[in-house]
């Protein structure tokens, strides 16, 4: 049935051809074409054989009428179609000689997407050198208040009308269904992001932005980099090189593996976190996790950790609290509240060092400008030694000038102090043992252990200026 359909329809819009002459077959005569869609006639002129009539414009056009053809008549090519022909004693070929009042097409109001929301590609530089396939990301991140569509209007269909002055249907375009959906604001204007996040579409046009990421297969080439301004589920490994960074939470339940990690609130690793010896994680909440190991940590809040942290530096502007087995093993904690742990270093002797008390972010200024001042003293040290052999005006500017860096940060260094040691009143408890090889620090006055103490607290004398240990209660 449809093939027959077809070959109707093929029928129905095959071309119409008519003869116009002036009188008898000597005469000068047009051969006019109808378009199978009535909507284009086109003619082809031809002069009289020798003795015959010329054409004229007004039997052509009134020839025309007759056979229905009354609208989009252009009298103007015809006339100088006729006039060349005629004067030329040349045929002329596909004259349009009308042409129909095309239909307007309807358009329904709708959204118009941005382009690059809809083919979003991973930006790839050509120029670059080397390109950084860890920082292609899969995803569209949209900021609050950004514009993601725009209103379109209405457009009222029109009509068409032939050249036999019949009138068509108009056609209505099709467009895509884009509404609002969930943090998606509706405007006068079009559609705006109403949170910062994620931009998702559905099949049926349904605009979102997700506040929380969800990554089900966690952070490879096929995801690239995360930066996210919202919370990031992990429910799958990051591979090795990878970085994310949340201006929410965090949660995983695979082993969170470490390059380069940044959550601004929460993070809860329910499997463990570790770096690799290089790895670093900054958290801006508090920190929760089954063990840390081979790890630089910061974090703002509290740690909670079940199980152990090993060969790891963890520092804390809270409280690091262990499980009941956790251990603290070849580590460097520092934490401004206090450190609850079942052991501190292990059997074997393996060095731990545990500061409570100490603001760790003033402490890293300190260690900065201490670093500093060591490469300026061996700068200056060197510089001098070749002033010594060359007293050269330029050696002795840079030797000035290395001189009054040092001292800027010599004269830093009194404001800094002060502020190191925020808690007097921290406190360490181990639940079992610390082994010989701990030290123990609070607000810079040292204990170092020289045998194993079981069930203990140490906290600061502060009338003897020294570490003094009780016993643990029953109760943590």
């Amino acid at each position: 049935m449809e093939e027959e359909e077809k070959k109707e329809q093929q029928e129905t819009l095959k071309d119409e051809s008519l003869f116009i002459r002036q009188g008898d077959t000597n005469d000068g005569y047009a051969e006019v074409i109808v378009s199978g869609d009535k909507k284009r006639v086109t003619a082809h002129f031809y002069p009289p054989i020798p003795g015959g009539a010329f054409l004229t414009a007004p039997t052509f056009l009134g020839k025309l009428a007759d056979s229905g053809i009354v609208f989009g008549i252009d009298q103007e090519a015809v006339q100088a179609a006729v006039f060349k022909c005629n004067s030329t004693h040349e045929p002329l070929r596909d004259v349009v000689v009308a042409r129909s009042q095309e239909s307007v097409t309807e358009i329904p109001e709708h959204f118009m997407m941005r382009k690059e929301f809809l083919e979003r590609k991973p930006e790839i530089n050509p120029d670059a050198a080397r390109i950084d396939w860890h920082t292609l990301s899969a995803f569209c991140i949209v900021n609050h208040r950004e514009p993601l569509a725009r209103r379109i209007p209405a457009v009222e269909g029109k009509a068409g009308i032939d050249v036999y002055g019949t009138e068509f249907p108009f056609s209505t375009e099709k467009v895509a269904p884009f509404l609002a959906g969930e943090n998606v604001v509706e405007t006068d204007k079009g559609l705006f992001a109403g949170k910062s996040g994620r931009l998702s579409i559905s099949r049926d046009g349904l605009v979102s932005v997700e506040e929380v990421l969800e990554l089900k297969k966690g952070v490879d080439f096929t995801t690239g980099n995360i930066t996210f301004p919202g919370d990031v589920i992990l429910r799958g490994k990051v591979a090795d090189g990878f970085k994310i960074y949340a201006a929410g939470s965090i949660v995983t339940s695979e082993v969170l593996d470490v390059t380069d990690v940044v959550c601004k609130k929460d993070l809860i690793a329910q499997s463990g976190i570790e770096g690799g010896s290089k790895g670093t994680l900054r958290v801006g909440g508090n920190l929760t996790a089954r063990y840390i190991q081979n790890c630089r940590v910061a974090v703002r809040g509290d740690i909670t950790v079940t199980g152990s942290i090993v060969q790891s530096k963890v520092y804390s502007m809270g409280t690091i609290r262990m499980g009941e087995s956790g251990k603290l093993v070849g580590c460097e904690v520092i934490a401004i509240g206090g450190v609850q742990a079942h052991e501190i270093g292990s059997s074997h002797g393996a060095k731990t060092r545990v500061r409570c008390g100490t603001d760790f972010t003033v402490q890293q200024e300190l260690d900065i400008s201490n670093e500093q001042l060591k490469v300026l003293a061996l700068k200056i040290q060197r510089a001098e030694e070749m002033y010594e052999e060359e007293a050269l005006p330029d050696i002795a500017a840079h030797i000035a000038e290395l001189k009054a860096k040092k001292a800027e940060i010599i004269a830093r260094i009194p404001a800094v102090l002060p502020r190191i040691d925020r808690n007097d009143g921290a406190y360490v408890e181990v639940g079992g043992t610390a082994y010989p090889g701990t030290e123990i620090e609070i607000c810079h006055v040292t204990y170092e252990l020289k045998k194993p103490e079981k069930q203990v607290r140490f906290v600061l004398d502060k009338t003897r200026g020294q570490i003094v240990t009780e016993p643990l209660k029953a109760e943590r």
